[in-house]
């Protein structure tokens, strides 16, 4: 089973993969003249777009660490059923609070510094904030809509299939067959790739796409087979049975081998099918990646630091690569590639540090204040 510093490790995976397809996959949000180089071609696409197209990957790879992270961090009663350690409004709050320490803090001042910006890229994404709409504000503060930041979308997609994943392990909480659980997640996959779009396509059903709960239900959440998928892997604790092919190999077979996964997983996610085949590659993506990173101890240390940062990192690196002027050309002025990503994780990362910070200083001055008001509310 994946520790939690495993866990850490392949967010920082993601998050970094999320950074990747923001920064070169949207050449309509960079700064006017500052489009990097042309880089290194592959079948006649630039490498950095490949890189960038790839990157969506991350999506899935978070709903199945959140499926897998959910049931390892489960207990059992005393029926012997696995229950999640957190109830669901636990999860929920968690959820919403770091959402809200970050909304808090950059939407005030993005009304406040950035309102008044001019034209610098084709989609005009500095206007984002001219105008303050009371509704808007409210549906964003919730997390229905995402007005300020577009890539804040996966908010309310993670939280219905946070919903569905608690409903998923209810059912089969007292029932333990792996054949059928997957039969099940196939079809449902199936359904959601394939028939449900082809049904809010036709005239009849064709409102249902504007229904807010259809969307996430049956449309955007085909990620949510991603997260029943996680939690299918740690409840039957797939990955040790995968691991054990490596039993027998040097660190330099296991390298080759884990390198030319990695390498098939990111060409059959560019050139052959967008989303398809995630349920069946990001497990295998997820194996060859930490077995990789398990074999240097460096890098593992690095990667699970950034994945502690990997939620305050996803709320706020389009800031500065999108919505922010200033940033955004400061992000792409290099025009390569390499530099600009750097520059983007480093924003970012020091950004989170940052507001955890602020908000542990918060904390304890709330303590503080409590402490003080406490005897005197007593007597």
């Amino acid at each position: 089973m994946l520790t939690r510093t495993n866990t850490k490790q392949l967010k920082a995976v993601a998050i970094l993969l999320m950074l990747a397809h923001h920064l070169f996959t949207f050449p309509n949000r960079i700064p006017y003249g500052l489009s990097p180089a042309t880089s290194i071609m592959i079948s006649n696409t630039e490498l950095t777009r490949c890189i960038g197209v790839f990157g969506k990957i991350c999506v899935s790879i978070f709903m199945f660490l959140g499926g897998y992270g959910l049931y390892a961090s489960s207990t059992t009663d005393t029926d012997g059923c696995h229950i999640p350690k957190k109830t669901l409004n636990r999860h929920i709050f968690s959820l919403y609070s770091a959402y809200w320490k970050v909304f808090l803090i950059f939407i005030p001042i993005s009304f406040l510094f950035f309102h008044n910006q001019q034209q610098y890229n084709t989609i005009n994404s500095g206007q984002i904030f001219s105008t303050l709409y009371c509704p808007d504000f409210i549906a964003t503060l919730i997390g229905y809509k995402n007005c300020y930041n577009g890539e804040w979308w996966f908010f309310r997609t993670y939280l219905f299939a946070l919903l569905e994943g608690y409903l998923f392990m209810e059912i089969f909480k007292k029932r333990k067959n792996l054949y059928t659980e997957c039969m099940i997640v196939i079809l449902w996959h199936l359904l959601i790739a394939f028939i449900f779009p082809a049904l809010s396509s036709s005239a009849t059903f064709s409102g249902l796409t504007q229904d807010v709960w259809f969307y996430n239900i049956f449309t955007i959440n085909d990620y949510a087979t991603l997260f029943f998928t996680g939690i299918i892997f740690a409840k039957y604790n797939i990955f040790a049975t995968w691991n054990s092919f490596f039993d027998h190999m040097t660190n330099i077979e296991k390298f080759i081998f884990s390198s030319t996964a990695l390498c098939v997983c990111a060409y059959t996610r560019v050139f052959i099918s967008s989303t398809s085949f995630d349920i069946l590659l990001v497990p295998i993506f997820l194996l060859a990646a930490i077995t990789i990173i398990n074999m240097f101890s460096h890098l593992g240390t690095v990667f699970a630091y950034i994945g502690k940062h990997n939620t305050n990192i996803w709320l706020t690196h389009s800031f500065y690569c999108y919505y922010f002027g200033p940033f955004a050309k400061l992000v792409y002025k290099s025009k390569n590639s390499i530099i600009d990503y750097l520059v983007l994780l480093a924003l970012s990362l020091v950004t989170s540090i940052l507001l955890n910070l602020f908000w542990e200083y918060v904390k304890i001055c709330y303590q503080h204040i409590h402490t003080l008001l406490l005897p005197r509310t007593a007597n």
